[in-house]
């Protein structure tokens, strides 16, 4: 075979792999948590301003959700962001209201925030999320887990088996777990309950107490479990 013919082949392979390469990054949500320790002083004024962000949000093509937590008498916020892919988080950047609540994000949090880019899990997709109103009385749950790096698919097989019987448990309104894009030792599970008491009884359940056994063995040990139990304060 002529070395012009080879070239013109490796040529066409690199396109058609690099073509695929788009199209799976597009059909891949795309998700990131952001954790925001507001300035005491700037708290209600960012609040408003991030409230109108997730309002208009939401009415984006490309958002699959827009929530953001925190808690009584603590300042430190958490975004959680979810988009059908990429480019529609890129669009949704170069909105006002983005580029307005992104203008004062720095001052209001000392240049302190803290950014983490998720990716669903293909054996555990992501579902969709009940939403209350009010919300006073749910419990939010995010838990931030590490692995030991031998140990993620048996973590990812723990929670497969666990998360579809959390998800049909009366009281629950959504059960999520995302990996870390960068580090795949890490996930974090959000967990969203109607209120306390409905929590607290899928703690006591048999496969809640199973799931931990299941996974205990599993995690870093060098690594502390760090677990937030927040409220919904989008509205």
């Amino acid at each position: 075979m002529k070395k012009p013919l080879i070239k013109t082949l490796v040529c066409i392979g690199l396109l058609i792999g690099s073509h695929h390469f788009i199209n799976a990054q597009e059909q891949e949500s795309f998700q990131k948590l952001v954790k925001l320790p507001v300035r005491e002083a700037a708290y209600d004024s960012y609040l408003a301003l991030m409230r109108i962000n997730i309002e208009q949000s939401r009415k984006e093509d490309g958002n699959i959700s827009f929530t953001l937590f925190g808690k009584d008498g603590d300042y430190t916020v958490y975004l959680l962001e979810r988009f059908k892919n990429k480019a529609a988080w890129e669009e949704h950047k170069k909105s006002v209201y983005a580029r307005s609540t992104d203008a004062i994000s720095p001052a209001a949090t000392m240049h302190l925030s803290e950014e983490t880019i998720l990716k669903e899990i293909p054996e555990i997709p992501a579902a969709d999320t009940e939403i209350l109103s009010p919300e006073e009385n749910t419990q939010n749950i995010i838990t931030w887990f590490t692995v030991q790096p031998t140990a993620t698919t048996a973590f990812i097989e723990a929670m497969s088996k666990a998360i579809p019987k959390a998800r049909d448990t009366e009281g629950n309104l959504g059960y999520n777990i995302y990996q870390n894009a960068e580090d795949p030792n890490k996930f974090i599970v959000i967990e969203r309950w109607r209120n306390p008491e409905v929590y607290q009884n899928y703690l006591q359940s048999e496969y809640s107490k199973k799931l931990n056994q299941d996974v205990e063995g599993l995690l870093n040990k060098e690594a502390k479990l760090k677990r937030e139990v927040l409220k919904n304060i989008s509205e």
